[in-house]
């Protein structure tokens, strides 16, 4: 009878490259791309700097990995559907929920716009899949056609991420109440996409 278990070495690999990947996370949320250290990432997950070179490659290279790990499990847990509006009060929920995500994203956000088209294709077609929803939700009336649909999801996403990346001083002025009722800032989330995402007349 043939085995079906993994070699121990393989086994061992496989959990080193996880730890990788989660301190790799961690390490870019925290810093960014540009100060985040191979070094420390190494230390964090116990692996060996080699190791992580020869899975991943440079520093962009990694981020461009755990980049794509964080939008595969973004588009899995927030799938985007005709309802716009609904879906970008979930975006913002879960960025709300997942503080990590939301920093990563804003990281990358930053970094690629400096290398802008260096970053994976995976990564672009995952934006494509949301454009296309867009075009198909405009082609049937049900979404405003009046956007591109690149300008339409950039706003979305900007509304889904606005409380979070407010200015400190903006929040700390009278919107206690406000920050800390997530009723109130679902609502306040969902009345401007739905400006954004309804017909006109």
């Amino acid at each position: 009878m043939v085995s079906t278990e993994m070699p121990r070495d393989q086994l061992r690999g496989r959990e080193t490259k996880q730890r990788v990947l989660e301190a790799a996370a961690a390490e870019f949320a925290e810093y960014g791309v540009a100060g985040a250290r191979i070094n420390r990432i190494a230390e964090t997950a116990k692996a060996s700097k080699e190791r992580i070179y020869a899975w991943f490659g440079d520093k962009d290279a990694l981020f461009d990995h755990v980049m794509q790990i964080g939008l595969d499990r973004l588009a899995q847990a927030v799938p985007i559907d005709a309802d716009l509006v609904e879906y970008t009060v979930r975006l913002h929920n879960y960025f709300v929920n997942d503080q990590s995500a939301q920093r990563v994203t804003m990281w990358a956000w930053l970094h690629d716009a400096e290398t802008l088209g260096t970053f994976s294709e995976g990564r672009v077609e995952g934006y494509r899949h949301k454009l296309d929803v867009i075009r198909e939700a405009q082609d049937r009336g049900v979404v405003d056609g009046s956007w591109k649909p690149e300008e339409l999801l950039a706003m979305l996403l900007a509304v889904a991420s606005n409380w979070e990346r407010a200015p400190a001083e903006l929040r700390s002025i009278g919107c206690a109440e406000f920050a800390g009722s997530e009723k109130a800032r679902c609502d306040s989330v969902r009345e401007v996409a739905r400006r954004l995402v309804e017909p006109r007349g």
